[in-house]
């Protein structure tokens, strides 16, 4: 199950009522950084999830995400919200935050969602999502939920744009007990690392910040099963 790596989109998108440009979510070398341009922006579905339901920082990021050509991902103990089941999200979004109204519960569900909407379509997000075993054995809503999570697993790396591979549990593993993202766009513009807190998350837009951490993915997935390995073992959990 070999997955490729080329065919990402090219060239930066103009500014449109649902989305704002590269440049303008990015920003300029003379007027700031690329969060001081969204500050009072209402251009996009992400602005109607609210800061009830998601920090800034994590609204930022699906901004971006949504920007972006591909995404890097690496999880330690859950998996990514691109691929989650709903009923899986609202598990964890109970988990952290166990007064949250049920509302506040759908909301969250809602935008993992609608990110994945990029999955599939025309304007495709190329996605490699390393996770590892520990993330699959954690019985996240109880044993039905898991199940039917591991196979939307199955059904995604069927994907061309998706691939997914497993650390297996033996041992120590590059960038250990540190997720990350590395969020990859058109038009040239540099690679940009994103690593979520519990209330705030940390933007690295420097190439000597970004570039550690582009080696640490690299080398999770020289560790990582290959992708038809992954899936069998994906298999084996369901069974």
């Amino acid at each position: 199950m070999s997955k490729s790596r080329s065919g990402l989109e090219n060239g930066a998108m103009p500014v449109q009522p649902e989305a704002k440009s590269l440049t303008l979510i990015l920003g300029r070398p003379d007027t700031g950084s690329f969060r001081g341009y969204l500050a009072g922006q209402k251009q996009g579905w992400w602005d109607a999830v609210g800061k009830d339901a998601l920090v800034d920082d994590a609204l930022t990021y699906v901004e971006l995400e949504s920007e972006a050509t591909k995404v890097r991902t690496f999880k330690v103990d859950l998996i990514d919200g691109l691929l989650q089941t709903n009923d899986y999200a609202a598990a964890v979004a109970r988990a952290n935050l166990p007064s949250a109204s049920e509302e506040i519960v759908h909301r969250r569900v809602d935008v993992r969602a609608r990110r994945q909407e990029r999955l599939t379509g025309d304007k495709r997000l190329y996605v490699e999502a390393v996770l590892t075993e520990g993330s699959l054995r954690t019985q996240v809503g109880g044993p039905e939920v898991m199940r039917r999570q591991l196979e939307r697993l199955l059904e995604l790396v069927e994907l061309p744009n998706v691939d997914i591979r497993v650390v297996p549990a033996s041992g120590a593993y590059p960038a250990m007990g540190t997720p990350f993202y590395l969020l990859s766009f058109p038009g040239g513009f540099p690679d940009i690392g994103y690593i979520e807190l519990l209330d705030k998350g940390v933007y690295l837009e420097e190439a000597d910040d970004v570039e550690p951490y582009v080696r640490k993915f690299n080398c999770l997935l020289d560790m990582a099963l290959a992708a038809r390995e992954s899936a069998e073992l994906i298999a084996e959990m369901i069974d």
